[in-house]
């Protein structure tokens, strides 16, 4: 068999990181873990790092410019474009349903709900990201599927321009202008003139979902994988000098994350050190990984890492619906519900891509023999 030259397995891991980081983000948000108040330093270590948003359009980005850019494997875009959010809209659409009902049980009736109609409405067509102020947050992970979607149409044009880049040093300077749009968007989002509000948390909400610097998170991933195409990150095939990154950008990924969180005072600076310098580091540590050395690359690369990390999307749109059930309506206040729900989610997850794996491969097998029967 023909390897891919453009398969990291890393990354694979480091999809798994990412899905567990934001799942425990919402468990602490949650009474998850509640059992634990008296461990006062917990909470603050697993809601701090809250990076793995930006962190899934950073990895598309890098993911889906090695597939278009491989010669030896031709990529019908539109079907593949239309295949991936069918997939995801799937799944999207049940955790929706799912989490319209688990609100309504917990609330007491659909006629205590606020606009459920026009929420449900908002969520099953992925505008609710744009105009979160309409209708209630059901499924809140979802809001990143709007802005996956657009990505995936962008595809086929930005990869088409920024294959015809050939100068390293363009590739460098839009490695860095890329910010420029969040750092601008960060500073209107964090101003109190912005809808002429000062609540906080509403303008938060619109700056962590607006779709334009998540895109910009996409295209920072495909200049990144560019890059390593133009051979930049060859001293990280050293062992030890890729370890060292790695261990180094990690913890600084969780400081400047954690500090933002606790040390920012003003909104405005606080919305920009959230997010340019976490994404910065996040492209840094995807750069220490791809070459799958140091310590950290080798441990994303174990099997079972890079099986369950394959579907490690599934858990981000699966786990509110569980949290909400379990936690919100069932009161499963313990230590054991918190690891059962983490079992479950990514026993699960696997299991059904590789039962989807394995339909798909039949069915082409099935396509084949027919066409050959045909001819």
């Amino acid at each position: 068999m023909k390897k891919n030259k453009n398969y990291f397995p890393a990354i694979d891991g480091l999809r798994l990181m990412a899905s567990i980081n934001i799942v425990l983000l919402h468990l602490a948000s949650s009474s998850a873990f509640d059992y634990a108040a008296k461990w006062t330093w917990l909470k603050p270590i697993v809601s701090g790092p809250a990076f793995s948003a930006g962190l899934f359009f950073v990895l598309a980005g890098f993911l889906f410019a090695s597939k278009f850019s491989d010669p030896d494997r031709r990529i019908a875009v539109l079907p593949f474009v239309f295949s991936r959010i069918a997939k995801l809209y799937r799944l999207h659409f049940i955790c929706t349903i799912l989490m319209f009902a688990a609100i309504a049980v917990k609330i007491g009736g659909i006629d205590k709900m606020e606009h459920p109609i026009r929420s449900l409405f908002l969520h099953l067509s992925l505008l609710w990201s744009l105009v979160p102020d309409l209708g209630m947050k059901l499924n809140e992970p979802s809001w990143a599927l709007t802005g996956f979607f657009i990505c995936y149409a962008l595809t086929p044009w930005t990869t088409k321009k920024l294959f015809k880049i050939e100068s390293v040093k363009v590739l460098w300077v839009l490695f860095f202008l890329v910010f420029v749009p969040g750092i601008i968007q960060g500073w209107i989002f964090g101003s109190h003139e912005f809808l002429n509000d000062a609540d906080y948390a509403r303008r938060f909400r619109f700056f962590h979902m607006f779709p334009v610097i998540h895109i910009c998170e996409y295209f920072f991933g495909m200049i990144i994988f560019r890059l390593y195409q133009k051979k930049q990150f060859v001293f990280l095939e050293k062992n030890y000098v890729a370890g060292f990154c790695q261990f180094f950008l990690f913890v600084a990924l969780y400081i400047v994350c954690y500090l933002s969180q606790n040390s920012v005072s003003d909104p405005r600076l606080y919305f920009i050190v959230r997010h340019s310098p976490t994404i910065l580091i996040s492209g840094l540590f995807i750069m220490s990984l791809i070459p799958g050395k140091g310590f950290l690359a080798r441990f994303f690369c174990i099997p079972i890492v890079r099986t369950i990390g394959r579907a490690s999307f599934y858990p981000y749109l699966l786990h509110l619906p569980f949290i909400t059930i379990g936690w919100g309506i069932c009161n499963m206040n313990t230590p054991y519900a918190t690891m059962g729900l983490l079992l479950i989610l990514y026993t699960i997850s696997p299991l059904y891509l590789g039962f989807k794996t394995k339909r798909r491969k039949r069915k082409l097998e099935l396509l084949k023999k027919i066409n050959a029967i045909e001819a």
